[in-house]
Formats: structure tokens, sequence, C-alpha cells
């Protein structure tokens, strides 16, 4: 390995704020390519990078304090270099200061040679008079003191007061700075919650049984990664939180029914429905990758699931005839902000704007429309997003509910938590409260 473990974390956040890319593939990559996995070198990049993208704002906000000139203007990776620093000054304390100004001293000289001393400067400034460092007043400006001190954009702070008042903003904000839990869910068709959870604990891993669903298991210590063990190979789990597990719950499947999971992804939710209902009856899953098809695919196989049927459909237009009116149960988890999912993609509060938003509801106000022509008379439309955004979420219900006179808002299932629900029996979960990711349903009616 040429290159230190510091300078890797480096070249990978740099890569994310480029690309666009999340930083849970490109540490995978990272990972085996080194042979890192589980090894005290992985988990230290892993949690350089992560605990860097977590807490930017605040890094940021340190760094332009001690930094004399535009500090926007910065090559991104002498940034990403004064963030991994900062990062350890503040956030841990696993090498000593002086080691840290030396690594990143060292990290800048492989690129840009004589931004040296430039670095070295800023580090030892801050070494000296860190204690100085200013924040926004909470009483006076809440939004901003949100933003810096607990790392959210700024714009996504002031629609969130707007919804949820500044005192429980602020506490989402901390919340989606923590570590998520490993949650899994139990392959139900190849073993039992209680059973799975009896041999992995043999084997190591602790195991808590999810709050809501029947079928998660919280894994606070992996001795191994989960995805790597025989039990993940033979499709017995899969690795989903808690909020998306519920979702199948939602959709509350009857065997022999028609069901079109309208867009599927890699089959998190189609291969959950599939279980609920005994692998009998029948499952459309589509979407418009043919590629993530085929990990779908794949996944039905590693489950053990044969009633998958799938099709490479865009919902963004109409339906043809042969979905018309075909289905009892109709399940649209639209492409969304992913604005409940940021412990677990931190990278989404850098890379989403203002403007993103307009554009995906657009998209999800026609996915809706054109999946909602797949329901047949006295079937069901479940909608749901991992946002914690009202244009995502229920002003789109709103709007198809306005056009769309043969669907109304139906009661959800009562074996569910009805704690989950608001007044309007849309299905909302919430990091801070729940420990589970955001995610908001609704379910519909056809008359």
């Amino acid at each position: 390995m040429d290159k230190s473990i510091r300078h890797i974390a480096v070249d990978i956040l740099t890569k994310i704020s480029r690309d666009d890319v999340f930083a849970s593939t490109l540490l995978d990559q990272k990972l085996d390519t080194y042979k890192l996995s589980q090894t005290p070198d992985g988990k230290l990049l892993t949690h350089l990078v992560y605990g860097v993208l977590r807490q930017k704002s605040y890094l940021d906000w340190i760094a332009a304090q001690f930094y004399k000139g535009k500090y926007e203007t910065l090559d991104e990776r002498i940034k990403n270099i004064f963030r991994i620093s900062f990062f350890q000054f503040c956030f841990s304390d696993r090498l000593p200061a002086f080691a840290v100004v030396n690594e990143a001293v060292n990290i800048v000289k492989h690129f840009s040679p004589e931004k040296n001393g430039l670095v070295n400067a800023v580090l030892r400034n801050f070494l000296r008079r860190g204690k100085s460092i200013s924040f926004p007043s909470f009483r006076k400006q809440p939004a901003e003191y949100i933003s810096v001190y607990h790392s959210h954009p700024l714009w996504l702070v002031e629609k969130w007061i707007n919804i949820f008042g500044p005192d429980d903003t602020m506490t989402l904000c901390k919340s989606n700075n923590e570590h998520p839990p490993l949650t899994i869910r139990v392959n139900t068709l190849k073993t039992s919650c209680e059973n799975l959870k009896g041999i992995l604990a043999n084997d190591g891993f602790e195991c808590i049984a999810t709050e809501f669903s029947p079928d998660g298991l919280i894994l606070p210590h992996a001795p191994v990664p989960i995805q790597k063990t025989k039990y993940f190979l033979d499709g017995l789990l899969r690795l989903q939180d808690e909020a998306a597990q519920l979702v199948s719950y939602l959709v509350n499947p009857k065997e022999n029914e028609s069901i079109f999971d309208a867009c599927a992804g890699s089959g998190g939710k189609s291969t959950h429905l599939a279980a609920l209902i005994g692998n009998q009856g029948g499952i459309t899953a589509a979407d418009s990758n043919h590629k993530i098809i085929d990990e779908l695919k794949k996944e039905a196989e590693r489950m053990g699931i044969t009633i998958i049927k799938t099709v490479t459909a865009d919902l963004n237009v109409s339906l043809s005839g042969e979905f018309r009116e075909k289905f009892d149960r109709v399940l649209v988890d639209a492409p969304c902000s992913g604005t409940g999912t940021l412990r677990r993609n931190p990278e989404i509060k850098w890379r989403l704007k203002p403007n993103n938003i307009q554009k995906l509801t657009s998209a999800q106000s026609n996915i809706l429309l054109h999946a909602s022509q797949a329901v047949r008379r006295g079937g069901q439309l479940i909608y749901c997003t991992c946002s914690l955004l009202p244009q995502e979420n229920e002003n789109i219900i709103n709007h198809f509910l306005d056009a769309n006179k043969s669907f109304s808002v139906f009661s959800p299932p009562s074996t569910m938590n009805q704690k989950l629900f608001d007044q309007r029996n849309f299905y909302r979960t919430y990091p801070h409260i729940h420990n589970m990711d955001g995610f908001f349903a609704a379910i519909l009616k056809k008359a």
C-alpha cells in the first residue's frame, strides 16, 4: 500500500465530491483492494470518511476561520486534508496532534508540495488558538447555528425548522450525525427470526430484535462483515433498515394476490413481499435500469424466491395495456431526496440542492399517476419515500387525490403499531424518534 490510510481517505472524499458517488461504494472497493476489511486500518478509514461527511459544515467553519484567504476557492484535496485533520483534532483522539499535522503535510507533498507550508501553518495556528472559535448563537440564529454546529445545509435546516421547529430540528440533525444501526431482515422463507438470532449469537454476533418489524434484527457488534458470512450467501438474510421492512407490512399482501412493485430497485421490498406470502402468488417487479433488474434476479435466486417476474419499465411514461388494472396491490417506492437516510448516506446532505427537489417532485407525481393505472377496482396503491420533506410526501398525495377521485386514503393494517401513523393514517418514521430511517407512506384504495 503506497499511500497512508489518511491519504486514501482524502482521495475517497475528493472523488465523492467530484463524481457524486456514494461513500459506501468507494470504501468497499478500497477495503477489498487493500484487504483492510475488519482490520484496524480499515476501521480507521471508514471512521475518517464517514466522520468528515457527517461533520463537514463544522469542519469547514473552523478551517475558514484559520485560512487567510477565500476558503471556498481552495483545491478540494486541500480542503479534505483540513477536514480530516480538524476531524481528528475535534472528534477523535487516535493520533497525537503533532502526528496529525505531520501526516497532513506529507499528504499535500504528493500533489501540491508548494502548499505544505500553508497546511502546516493553518493546522498549527488552530492548535494555538482553537479555543477562541466562535459559532452562531442558537437563540439568535437557530438555523445558522444548527447548520454549522450540527453540520447540515442551511437551506435544509430552514425547511425543517418550518416543519418541526428549532428544537426538534436540532435533535434530528444531531441524530443524523450518529452511527446508524446495522439492521438485517430475516428471510422467513428459509429460517425464523429466533433461529437465525441463535445461530448468529453462536458465531459472536450480538443480536437485538427490532422494536416494530417482526423480521428485523439489529447487530450492534459484528465480528465479521455480515455480507461475507455463509448465512448471507445462503440467503437467510438481507441488509434492510427497519423502516423499509415495515413498508412491506403496510402493503399487507395476501396469498395468490397479484402485486406490482413499480420501482423495485435491487429488490429489497419485492423479496420481502414474496416472503410474506410464502412465495405463493405473483409479483411483478419493475425498474427502468436493466442492470438493477439483473441484480434483483440474483437477489431473488439467493433468497430462494421464484414468484418474482421482472420487467424493465419506465414509470415516467404511461404503462402499456398489459399492465392496466391488473394488480391487487401496487407499490410505488418513489425515487426521492433520501433526506430520511442521512445517517447512512451523509454525502447526500452536500450534493442535494433546493432545485433538485422540484425535479424530484415532478417525477414522483408522474410515477404515481402512471403506477395508479395498474390498480384494479378495489385494489390498493401504496406510495412511499425515504424523505422528510412534505413536497415529496403529503403534497404529492394531496395533488394526486385532487386529480383522481376514484382513490382515497385507506387505513393501515391493524397488525401494525399505530404509533407510526399520523391523524391522516400516513406512515411516518424518524431517525431521532424511532432509531430507523425516515420514511413516509400512504395507502390509497381504488373504489
